[in-house]
């Protein structure tokens, strides 16, 4: 190569570099290959203008940033929405367990949509008394005793799930020892994307990580590692499916192949849908089951999710009807058969029963005697469109629900 020609080259490309300023940019530049440490940013930063204002506005009305709320100065926690939202909330108006101040304590455990909990700056969770947990419901709220009497630890085996950036190591509680430690009190932004340090210092170069699987879901909504659906109770008549397993019976449903995010979107409310920001439950059953719906031979007008998503999980508290606890199934199918809640668990007792494609199914009498049982101190009145129906004349009903009229073809 001719020798002017190299050293014309070599003097634009000190020129060049030296236009490269600190406070310019450069698309041809060499990248910065230095990366700031990956940390918890909080989810405030999320939402600051420009960025992801919308999602934040509609999370922030969600119940998972109030899964563990602190207590700051004796102050007690308001919740964005709930029957009591214009005075800051049931909690604020009806807690903290009677007999005790509000300095006593340093976060409060949920409280928003079902149940709240007390945590003592010592780490441990209030259960001297029968009044331990409070239990919100439309038609008021009520004290139930949680642990009573034991020395029931927040540690990480709890928290893990209540927080975010939690950690085994370390204690969160002064002076106390192998409780583990948490950055951010509720299921914040980064519980779910991850840290978001690299991200707010390089939106382009560090995206944040978007995983839409259920997998994700399931790192918290799920009891057992082996994904089984854990049931609990004194008697098989008796027991009902445990809560925050909705995973676990999604994974044995027909819903498997399309996951949580087909009907929820995890920024939004579910509990506060009707008021809160967003849309918590994005689809509709007759998006993908017209002809169901279409062909649906029952008398009145129940919901699909009545029949098919009855309240057969437990997590506050069983109402006055023995079959409607106040968690809905994930499972979907229903066992047409005339059997009772006894065929949906395993011979010992402790699981949800599955059939050869591990799926499971609700029995009639969850699926139906929300509706189908008369109140007990009423004589059964056989013309009343709720009135008592036996097992045997459920499942009469039940097999043919959805069958086509003559004529057309059911799927």
């Amino acid at each position: 190569m001719n020798k002017w020609l190299v050293l014309i080259a070599l003097a634009a490309l000190v020129a060049f570099a030296a236009g490269c300023s600190d406070d310019e940019e450069c698309a041809t530049c060499p990248p910065d290959n230095t990366a700031p440490s990956l940390t918890y940013v909080g989810s405030s930063t999320c939402g600051t203008a420009g960025c992801h204002e919308d999602n934040y506005a509609e999370f922030i009305e969600s119940g998972h940033p109030y899964k563990l709320t602190e207590v700051v100065n004796g102050t007690p926690p308001t919740y964005p929405w709930d029957d009591e939202h214009t005075s800051g909330g049931i909690v604020s108006r009806d807690g903290p367990p009677p007999g005790t101040p509000w300095t006593d304590y340093a976060y409060v455990i949920g409280g928003y949509g079902w149940k709240a909990r007390w945590v003592k700056p010592d780490g441990r969770v209030y259960t001297t008394t029968d009044q331990a947990q409070l239990n919100l419901w439309a038609d008021g709220v009520e004290w139930v005793a949680y642990h009573l009497g034991e020395d029931k630890k927040y540690d990480y085996s709890c928290f893990k799930c209540h927080t975010t950036g939690a950690s085994p190591e370390g204690s969160w509680p002064d002076g106390e020892t192998g409780f583990g430690t948490f950055v951010f009190g509720g299921v914040q932004c980064e519980a779910c994307h991850g840290e978001g340090s690299q991200h707010v210092s390089d939106p382009a170069r560090f995206p944040m990580m978007v995983d839409r699987s259920a997998d994700l879901c399931g790192k918290c909504h799920t009891r057992d590692p082996g994904s089984r659906v854990l049931v609990s109770g004194s008697t098989p008549e008796t027991t009902w499916i445990r809560h925050h397993e909705q995973y676990d019976e999604m994974i044995h449903s027909p819903h498997a192949a399309i996951g949580c995010g087909a009907c929820h979107d995890a920024h939004a409310s579910t509990v506060y849908d009707d008021v809160a920001m967003g849309t918590g439950i994005t689809a509709d059953c007759g998006d993908c089951h017209a002809n169901e719906l279409a062909n649906n031979a029952h008398n009145g007008a129940p919901s699909c999710t009545d029949c098919h998503m009855p309240q057969a999980a437990k997590s506050a508290r069983v109402t006055d009807n023995p079959y409607v606890a106040d968690i809905a199934s994930h499972t979907f199918m229903i066992n047409t058969n005339p059997v009772d809640r006894t065929a949906m668990w395993t011979s010992d007792g402790k699981f949800l029963a599955v059939d050869e494609f591990s799926r499971g199914r609700v029995t009639l009498d969850f699926a139906c005697y929300s509706c189908h049982k008369d109140d007990p101190d009423n004589p059964t009145n056989p013309t009343a469109p709720f009135s008592d129906k036996t097992l045997q004349q459920l499942s009469d009903k039940a097999i043919n629900i959805h069958a086509a009229p003559p004529g057309m073809v059911s799927r």
